[in-house]
C-alpha cells in the first residue's frame, strides 16, 4: 500500500512538473466552422481585434502553413498571448478547429490557476469568452454567404473583352476597387454603343499572399471585331480558357475571395498545381438584386499541368 502511494505521488508531482515547466501550451479549445479548411483559415486570418469594441487592432499573425495552422500573437489589456490554429476537414462542409494557447507572462501564475480545484481560472475564462465570441460571429457572418466547389475539372470560358487594370489592391478592397473604375467600362460602352458578349468579371493577375495583395483586370466582354479602339483607362484583352477547378460563390461580392481559399484548400487536397490566379464572373447587378444570397459569381482556379 506504501509502494502504491509513493507510486502514485510520484506520478502526480511528474505530471505537475511536466504541465507547469515543460507543457508547450497551457490550454486547448475546439470549435466546429463550416466549410472547407481553406475558408475557415481565410475567415480567422482576418481576425484583427481581440475585442470587437476595441477600436485597435492587437491581433498579428506570427507564423502560417495555409489552410492548415496559423500562429497568433495577441495583446489583451497588460496580458499576451499566442494562440495556435489548426484546420482539420471532418468533410465538405464541417472543419474541426484547434486552438492551443499560451501565455507569453506569469505563465507558472496563469498555469497554477488552471489546475486550482478552488476558483476558476480567470485567464482561461476569458479567453474562452472571447473565442465563443469570435465563434459566433464567425457563425453568423458564414450564413451570409455560400460556397460549392465542384468536383470535376471544367473549361473556363473564352473571353475578347475591354478591361480596366488596377494593381496592389488589398483583396478584401476588390469590390471597392470595381466599383471605382468601372465607370472607365461603362462609358466606354456607353460613348460607342458596344454590345456585350457576356458577364462582367475579373482576373486576377498577380496576388501576393504575404502582403494579401492582388493585382486584377476588371472586363466586359465584347466583340473585338467591331471598329473599336482602345482609350485610356480602357484595354483590349483576350482572356484564354483553361482547365480549372470551378466554384459557385453566393454572397455580397466583396466576400467572393472566400471562395478562392475553398479551391485552393481543394486543389492541395486533390494534389493538382494552380497559379493561384482565379477567374470571377459575375452574373448579377448589385445596384438591382437587393438580397446578397441570390447573387452569383462563378470563380475558377486554373490548374496546369504538373
Amino acid at each position: 500500500m506504501k509502494k502504491l502511494f509513493s507510486g502514485l505521488l510520484f506520478l502526480l508531482c511528474a505530471g505537475l512538473v511536466w504541465f507547469l515547466f515543460i507543457k508547450e501550451y497551457d490550454y486547448q479549445f475546439h470549435l466546429q466552422a463550416k466549410y472547407e479548411p481553406g475558408v475557415v483559415y481565410r475567415e480567422v486570418q482576418k481576425w484583427e481585434k481581440f475585442d470587437p469594441e476595441d477600436p485597435n487592432k492587437n491581433i498579428e499573425i506570427i507564423s502560417r502553413t495555409p489552410f492548415e495552422n496559423l500562429t497568433q500573437k495577441v495583446k489583451n489589456n497588460s496580458s499576451e498571448v499566442e494562440l495556435f490554429w489548426e484546420f482539420d476537414k471532418t468533410n465538405d462542409s464541417v472543419t474541426d478547429v484547434t486552438i492551443k494557447v499560451r501565455s507569453k507572462g506569469k505563465r507558472l501564475n496563469n498555469r497554477f490557476a488552471i489546475i486550482n480545484p478552488f476558483q476558476k481560472s480567470v485567464y482561461i475564462d476569458s479567453l474562452e469568452k472571447k473565442l465563443m465570441g469570435f465563434n459566433k460571429r464567425l457563425h453568423n457572418q458564414q450564413k451570409a454567404y455560400r460556397v460549392y466547389i465542384q468536383k470535376d475539372l471544367v473549361k473556363s470560358p473564352d473571353l475578347d473583352c475591354i478591361c480596366h487594370s488596377s494593381v496592389n489592391i488589398p483583396v478584401e478592397n476588390k469590390a471597392l476597387e470595381m466599383i471605382k473604375t468601372i465607370p472607365f467600362l461603362e462609358d466606354y460602352v456607353l460613348e460607342r454603343d458596344i454590345k456585350l458578349t457576356g458577364k462582367p468579371f475579373v482576373k486576377i493577375t498577380k496576388w501576393d499572399r504575404n502582403k494579401n495583395l492582388i493585382d486584377f483586370n476588371f472586363c466586359f466582354p465584347v466583340n473585338l471585331a467591331q471598329d473599336i479602339r482602345p482609350a485610356p483607362g480602357v484595354d483590349f484583352r483576350q482572356v484564354k480558357s483553361f482547365s480549372a477547378l470551378k466554384a459557385v460563390f453566393n454572397g455580397n461580392y466583396r466576400l467572393s475571395d472566400l471562395a478562392w481559399y475553398g479551391l485552393l484548400s481543394k486543389a492541395k487536397e486533390r494534389d493538382l498545381k494552380t497559379n493561384a490566379l482565379p477567374l470571377e464572373v459575375f452574373y448579377n447587378n448589385p445596384k438591382i438584386d437587393n438580397d446578397p444570397l441570390l447573387w452569383k459569381a462563378e470563380i475558377y482556379l486554373p490548374v496546369v499541368p504538373n
